[in-house]
């Protein structure tokens, strides 16, 4: 049973939990505060998978707020605990400082987590609302931020998510991040290899009809699984310079129209269903030319970590190459974030991009 303190007290407890390792071998490390803001509901283990994911390369103290919005108690409970690794390790341990609050006492939370940050550590926070709803605690805390980090899937709208980031970002808010893109940096980099090849770049220049499956089936943690496809194609847009023209679809296929300097482009993001991989994320890249070239990146069936290239002409079929992505761990993304200095500006031109789709219609 969680033993609640009072804020007050929490100084003491940590000094309790440090005695408690005494003898061992464990350390107790922090490189940084990592503060987490996020709603109680099933997305709540998914940040907890997070926080463990980050300790396993960074120690840091971690500052975990849960608001329950079903309450009708107003309420702010405080224990303390530590976190391990999710690799088993016994040499380190982290500090995590709780909080529970619902009603009016979520106003407090501010106040009691500023001093309970380390001092002269960098803070990253994490939130887990949208921040389309200006929710002012959640702005008081970002304010205590070196970075701040958004999760768009818990938007309504992404095309409202975007216009929220680009407002911070045009009002001095220079370190925002999302974790949906961060989650595209494996396919990033296989586009990266695969285009450094003038002949492929051409072809994909040239492209006429481009479709983008990634993985529909959703589950309790996520379920607007079309986000990474989007910022996917949005980034491919602004890379090739193409003009936006509209958007239309259904539930789960969206097809975006474009304009390229040979003519017209269509991108289609179409769903597929792979249960090896996690919601939302790619699963087939294809491109059809105007020269009628073909290119195609596929992950396999047998190992999601693989990917097939192959790329036709009319004259020519190039043997298959693989390309190894990296294995998706929990936490990996916010790791990335970390990693990052700054706003890059193509996260801004992708921004700017997606604020002009039609509202609701992505995380619908």
């Amino acid at each position: 049973m969680t033993a609640y303190i009072h804020p007050k007290d929490i100084e003491k407890a940590r000094e309790a939990l440090w005695k408690e390792h005494q003898g061992s071998s464990a350390v107790r490390a922090s490189l940084f505060n990592l503060v987490i803001y996020t709603k109680n509901n099933e997305r709540q283990d998914y940040f907890q998978k997070i926080a463990k994911g980050v300790i396993r390369k960074f120690p840091c103290r971690i500052i975990m707020i849960t608001e329950s919005e079903d309450s009708k108690e107003g309420y702010l409970k405080t224990f303390v605990s530590d976190l391990r690794p999710d690799d088993n390790s016994n040499s380190l341990f982290c500090d995590m400082i709780n909080f529970e609050v619902s009603g009016d006492y979520r106003n407090r939370i501010p106040f009691v987590v500023t001093p309970n940050l380390l001092a002269d550590l960098p803070v990253y926070f994490l939130s887990g609302g949208d921040p389309c709803k200006q929710d002012p605690v959640s702005i008081e805390l970002k304010d205590l931020a070196t970075r701040t980090v958004y999760d768009s899937e818990t938007s309504e709208s992404m095309n409202d998510f975007a216009k929220s980031l680009l407002e911070l970002y045009n009002n001095g808010c220079y370190d925002i991040g999302d974790l949906n893109w961060a989650r595209l940096a494996p396919w990033r980099g296989l586009f990266v290899h695969t285009f450094n090849d003038p002949e492929k770049l051409k072809c994909l220049r040239e492209s006429k009809d481009i479709r983008i499956t990634y993985n529909v089936t959703p589950t309790k943690q996520f379920c607007h699984t079309k986000i990474g496809a989007t910022y996917f194609q949005a980034w491919i847009a602004t890379k090739l310079k193409w003009n936006y023209e509209n958007m239309l679809g259904t539930k789960e296929e969206l097809c975006f129209k474009y304009t390229s300097s040979i003519g017209p482009v269509t991108i289609t993001l179409i769903p597929g269903k792979y249960d090896q991989v996690t919601p939302g994320r790619l699963l087939k890249f294809e491109s059809f030319s105007w020269k009628n070239e073909h290119l195609l990146l596929e992950k396999s069936k047998q190992n999601p970590q693989k990917i097939t290239i192959h790329h036709a002409t009319p004259t020519h079929c190039e043997m298959p190459a693989y390309y190894l992505l990296d294995k998706e761990i929990a936490g990996k993304s916010m790791i990335h974030e970390i990693y990052s200095r700054g706003t890059r500006g193509s996260f801004i031109e992708i921004l700017k991009l997606i604020s002009k789709y039609n509202s609701g219609s992505i995380c619908s």
